[in-house]
C-alpha cells in the first residue's frame, strides 16, 4: 500500500517532536542528529523537497535511532518510521 499524506504528516510530527525533546538534551552530537530530522522532516512535508517513497528516510531514521541516548526521543523517531513502515512494507 502506498502511504498517504496524513502518514507522512503523523510521521513529521514525530519527528519535530524528537527533535523537541533532543533541544534539552547537553549529551552527544545532538546537532547533528535535530539537523538530520529537521531534513528529514523537510522531505516528509509537501514542497519542494517531498519524497514520494520513504525509503532512504527510513534508513536514516533507523541510523539516527540507534545514535540517540535519549530514550524518549528514540521513541519518536521509532514511532515515526513504524509508520512510515506501516503502510509502505
Amino acid at each position: 500500500m502506498a502511504l498517504r499524506r496524513a502518514d507522512y504528516d503523523q510521521a513529521a510530527r514525530y519527528l519535530a517532536y524528537a527533535c523537541k525533546l533532543l533541544a534539552h538534551q547537553a549529551f552527544g552530537n545532538v546537532g547533528a542528529i535535530r539537523q538530520a530530522l529537521r531534513q528529514t522532516i523537510r522531505r516528509l512535508s509537501p514542497g519542494d523537497e517531498f519524497t514520494s517513497n520513504a525509503a532512504a528516510e527510513v534508513t536514516v531514521l533507523r541510523d539516527i535511532a540507534a545514535k540517540v541516548l535519549a530514550a524518549d526521543a528514540r521513541t519518536e523517531i521509532l514511532k515515526a518510521i513504524a509508520v512510515l513502515q506501516d503502510r509502505s512494507g
